[in-house]
Parts: structure tokens; sequence; C-alpha cells
């Protein structure tokens, strides 16, 4: 029996704000925000702001400059920052940051500072200047908090997530989140980690990049990624491996609605999605009652697609997608199911 996970499909990989799904008469979430175990995995908005992981933000920055990824060996990323180094709540220099099992790791002398130990550490990122490469000035990106959140699968396991601020160049007495420019609420966003790979979001694909590290702002694809357990680092076969890279790339295609394989997205934020994957390791029991069949899902696309998840509004998809009356899960990675 075919078993679905209910979310929301993102539009863009390193995200774009995000609206949480509507749900019948959802169970409340948790005083932290987590929404109750019988529905991990399951997006929604309750009409009185976001909680937790329900919303999406922007993709993260620092003063208008890409945070979305950031190199460790000090190579420019593609808004012009680049990682000097890291200091010690303290202001103390001769930190190391690294990432290990899907979480940072701060370490100096054999000590090491994860979890809770790692807030109050402040990431040194250059920025140019009026546009002149001569001209820059180096700014703190601190790590303020730090929480965990259970994973969207049958057998939940903890992710780490921070909050990130920085100082707004435009008045530098004022903090601003990473992922969120609001400026009532600083704290309410947070990212999470992956780390070894780099992420291309026009073409929705998984590319080697060592000593990258991607900061993935809550709701967006590469945040319900790691969220589904197919991070770079993740335990996905309980054995200790992770995800493929090309498991992790027919993820991103299947969250992104990306058919043709061509990286253009044919999705809407808030857009209601049930799925499930091959291995099973994503599931939610019989809550659920399965609707229309969408598509199933590889590293190139949609292997077949029945009814597009937004319907006539997606318009012509323009490729030639066999329909999935001879295809099921087992044929890709994942299979998609639109709601009745």
């Amino acid at each position: 029996m075919r078993r679905f996970v209910f979310c929301c499909a993102m539009l863009v990989l390193g995200g774009g704000a995000a609206v949480g799904c509507d749900a019948a008469e959802p169970s409340e979430p948790t005083a932290s925000g987590e929404p109750t175990a019988e529905l991990r995995g399951f997006q929604f908005s309750s009409g009185g702001g976001c909680r937790g992981w329900e919303c999406g933000y922007n993709a993260a920055e620092v003063n208008g400059r890409s945070l979305a990824e950031l190199n460790l060996g000090g190579l420019e990323n593609a808004g012009g920052l680049t990682y000097e180094g890291l200091l010690s709540p303290l202001g103390l220099p001769g930190w190391t940051l690294s990432v290990r099992d899907g979480e940072l790791v701060a370490t100096k002398n054999g000590v090491e500072k994860r979890g809770h130990d790692i807030v109050g550490f402040k990431l040194l990122v250059e920025m140019p200047l009026l546009g002149l490469p001569w001209l820059s000035i180096t700014l703190p990106v601190t790590i303020t908090s730090y929480e965990e959140f259970d994973s969207w699968t049958a057998s939940p396991t903890p992710l780490a997530t921070y909050t990130l601020l920085y100082v707004d160049l435009n008045n530098p007495l004022l903090l601003r989140n990473v992922c969120n420019s609001d400026l009532l609420d600083p704290l309410m966003s947070r990212v999470t980690v992956l780390y070894g790979e780099r992420y291309d979001a026009a073409s929705k694909t998984v590319n080697p990049g060592s000593g990258w590290v991607n900061f993935a702002c809550a709701g967006s694809a590469l945040a319900k990624m790691k969220m589904l357990n197919y991070g770079p680092q993740a335990d996905f076969d309980g054995a200790g491996s992770p995800a493929t890279a090309a498991q992790r790339q027919a993820t991103l295609k299947m969250i992104t609605a990306d058919y043709c394989g061509t990286g253009q997205s044919f999705t809407e934020n808030g857009t209601p999605l049930l799925w499930e994957n091959a291995s099973g390791s994503v599931e939610l029991g019989e809550y659920w009652t399965p609707g229309e069949v969408e598509a199933v899902w590889t590293e190139s696309g949609a292997l077949c697609l029945d009814e597009a998840r937004l319907g006539e509004a997606a318009g012509a998809i323009p490729c030639a997608i066999p329909a999935c009356d001879t295809f099921d899960v087992d044929d890709g990675e994942w299979l998609t199911v639109n709601p009745a």
C-alpha cells in the first residue's frame, strides 16, 4: 500500500517567500512551533503567521549579497562574499569552521564546539564596497541560536538549524536575519546547512563542491530536501551512508516540479502535494487519502506525468512525457500525487 507525505512545493532552490498549505482541521503545533508527531512533514498556514518551519523566506543574503553558499577555503561566492575566518563569542581568533553530519562545528586546539555551544560564534565575511574590487569590508555573521527539528521521515532524526544575524550597513545599529529582512522579528527564520556540494538554481542540478557550505533558509527547496533526510551528510540508508547525488537531484526536481529536467519549474509557493519515496523512508501511514497521480521522478525530471500539480494553470509542458499507467515509485526516486 502506498503511503504519502503531504507538503508544500516550492518554486526556487534558494528560497523565495514561501506560503504554507492550508490543512483541514490541523492539530496544534507544539510550544516550539513544530507540528505534532502525526503531522511531521506537513506544512500549513493557520492564518496567524509563521511558526516553526511552516513558512519560508528569501534566499540567505548579507546586505543584498547572496549567502546561499560560502566557500570555507576562501573562494569568492556568486554574491562576491569571501569567508575570512571564525571568531569565538569573546571575539578570539584561531577557530576553524567545518560541517560534520550536517552540523556546524568550531574547532581549536582539539576543542570542538557544536550544537548549543556554537551559539555566539561569528563567521567573518568580506564583501566589496561600491563595486570596487580594491575596496571591501569584513562583517561578522553571528550564530545567535541553535535548535533541532525532526526530519520529515517515518523514523524522524534531529536536524540542526541556526539563526544567523548580520549588521545592516545602511543602519549599523540594526541586525538583520540572513533569511528575512523583516525588522519586526529578525529571529523568526532559521537556516540549515548542507556541505560538500553546489546546487545550480537555474538547472536544478547537484554538482561536486568541495569546501562549499550551503545555508538553506526554512521553506526553500534545499531545506526541504534536507528535512526529507536527503542531505549530503545524512544517514539515509540507516547504515551511515547518505543518499546519492542523483537521488538528491531527483528530490530537487520533484520539489520544484521540474518536469522536463531543464530547470524550468511548474509550481507555485503554497501548492499542496502528496509524495512518497522508493525506499519507504518518507511516509505518513493512512492519515491521508491519495488523489490523482502527478508524476514519478528521477534525476532527469518526470519519468512520467499524468496531471501537473497546477493543472491547466501550468500551461503547456514543453517536452514529451509518457503517462504513468505503467510506472510506479520503484521506477524512480519519488512518486507524487495531487490531493483529491
